[in-house]
């Protein structure tokens, strides 16, 4: 009896192991570079998708984490962001934007007039 609870319990750590991971991340969608403005940031995420890296244009890194989906923590700014319009727009709570092309002006292309 010792040997067929060992071997189920074998079965079932392996099946486990055997099954594909989720690719689905907290912050799906975010990776690769944003604008502020027309300065780039390269975002990268990982840890299942809870914490993401910036690397400035100078090279400097720093990390954050999710919250969930949609928001995001900056500890190095001590901002949140809230991503909108499917991942194009991060609007962060100092007021400033990022966006996945260069833009001028105050509000990148697409964000309405607050």
């Amino acid at each position: 009896m010792k040997y067929v609870f060992s071997a189920f319990l074998f079965s079932v750590f392996a099946l486990c192991f055997a099954m594909p991971q989720s690719s689905w991340s907290q912050v799906d969608g975010i990776d690769g570079i944003w604008y502020s403005g027309e300065e780039p940031y390269t975002l990268e995420v990982y840890d299942s998708g809870w914490r993401f890296s910036v690397r400035d244009q100078a090279g400097n890194k720093s990390h954050g984490k999710a919250f969930n989906e949609e928001v995001i923590y900056w500890p190095a700014e001590n901002i949140t962001g809230q991503i909108e319009f499917d991942a194009t727009i991060i609007e962060w709570s100092d007021g400033t934007f990022w966006a996945r092309e260069p833009f001028t002006g105050e509000l990148p292309p697409g964000v309405p007039e607050q």
